[in-house]
């Protein structure tokens, strides 16, 4: 178990299934970028991501800035990332390229082009199905592809059937 950094749209998926805490027992610490902060906690505090990382905070969530604010500018313009995947990156480049949790399709490019492991929304649920966290990754993605999670077919069957589930 180690520490992760997140982005903020995998944990409004998670928040919104009810499955934040997953990232505690498979993961032990989650840190995020102020911005993520922002939109998770600041803007997000009507929703069940504002409420979920709030909880947290402190005890296995923790807010890391990054180490410079001119990289976060050239990092947006270059691959035209959002502010909260811009930070995530550099934060998790500067605690020593620790594993980065992302699903945006740009950023997910650019952090993996930077010699990131990047682990999406449903690989977190396989990781749970093999821990022996949840029962089934099945039901977890179609609640997903239910909220808008984009995943495509054949990535939906890949994983199901690496699981034992197809």
């Amino acid at each position: 178990m180690s520490a992760v950094v997140s982005d903020t749209s995998l944990l409004n998926y998670l928040a919104l299934l009810s499955d934040l805490d997953l990232i505690r027992q498979i993961y032990a610490m989650l840190v995020i970028p102020p911005a993520v902060h922002r939109e998770g906690v600041e803007q997000g505090a009507a929703y069940p991501v504002g409420r979920a990382v709030r909880a947290a905070l402190g005890e296995w969530i923790e807010v890391a800035a990054p180490p410079d604010s001119r990289q976060v500018i050239a990092l947006r313009r270059q691959h035209r990332l959002d502010l909260g995947e811009s930070e995530a990156i550099l934060v998790a480049e500067a605690l020593g390229k620790i594993p980065l949790l992302m699903d945006e399709r740009r950023a997910v490019r650019c952090a993996r082009l930077r010699g990131m492991t990047v682990i999406r929304t449903p690989m977190i649920y396989a990781h749970a199905k093999v821990l022996g966290l949840i029962g089934s990754v099945r039901e977890k993605l179609d609640d997903l592809r239910a909220h808008g999670f984009r995943l495509s077919g054949q990535h939906y069957e890949l994983i199901l059937k690496e699981l034992g589930e197809l």
